[in-house]
């Protein structure tokens, strides 16, 4: 059994951190360099860069970016934004990045997934399902801007098959809100594949960890909760392990 992760994630415009709320709002908050050499400095072991803009300014995130990361970084990281083709995937791969995260690009063209995958391996694929709230089961694109009409658990049942090596879980509703998690959703999507899940959206507390993983979810994603409170991923760590959940040590 993989051990449990603790995330943080970053997300950027593709200069600077931004918060956001309910994938919209977005304001900044800092600089990524600073933001990510912060989670270092707490000995996390991956970091997750998101760039929430990239694919509205017809881009990818900044392949500079990446390497700058790289370049401090002692630690494995994702990255994702407006990645769209295999030669996107390379360069996100050359310039340092050890996983990738396909969002809309999957949804839109689910053949991108095994294309990547073959190349570099599906431990290096994430793919990222967003689903705007606990009723709804459409997933959602382009930043919550449109309703592609395909269902959450239809398409997670092709994925294994597709080559993702994980699944990148995210809940518009709570995105932003430190109002919990939507575990139900969690469960239902545990049970429907043996992918690791990634669940990102409304950590609130260390118990939203614990009830995260107890539903099903292999790691937990959370940049809010890091960013704006005095909890720390180390804090996090020990909480797990006291609940006798094995994670992976930082």
């Amino acid at each position: 059994m993989l051990k449990v992760r603790i995330i943080p994630t970053i997300l950027t415009d593709g200069l600077t951190v931004v918060k956001g709320k309910n994938f919209n709002n977005w304001r900044t908050v800092g600089t990524a360099e600073a933001t990510a050499r912060l989670y270092a400095s707490r000995n996390v072991d991956e970091l997750m860069f998101l760039d929430v803009t990239a694919r509205f300014r017809n881009t990818m995130i900044d392949k500079n970016l990446i390497a700058q990361f790289s370049n401090f970084l002692d630690i494995p990281f994702s990255v994702g934004g407006g990645i769209n083709s295999l030669q996107d995937a390379r360069t996100c791969f050359r310039y340092g990045a050890e996983k990738i995260v396909l969002g809309s690009a999957a949804i839109e063209n689910p053949k991108i997934v095994t294309e990547i995958s073959n190349v570099f391996g599906n431990q290096a694929v994430i793919v990222a399902i967003d689903f705007l709230n606990d009723t709804s089961d459409n997933i959602r694109i382009n930043s919550n801007k449109k309703d592609v009409s395909l269902n959450v658990y239809t398409f997670i049942e092709q994925l294994d098959s597709l080559g993702a090596g994980e699944i990148l879980l995210q809940s518009i509703q709570r995105d932003g809100t430190m109002t919990g998690m939507d575990y139900d959703r969690i469960s239902k999507i545990s049970n429907l594949t043996n992918l690791p899940i990634i669940v990102s959206g409304g950590a609130s507390s260390r118990e939203d960890f614990y009830q995260a993983v107890v539903s099903g979810a292999s790691a937990v994603a959370a940049g809010a909760i890091f960013q704006f409170t005095q909890l720390t991923p180390m804090q996090v760590h020990t909480y797990l392990v006291d609940k006798n959940i094995e994670v992976r040590k930082i």
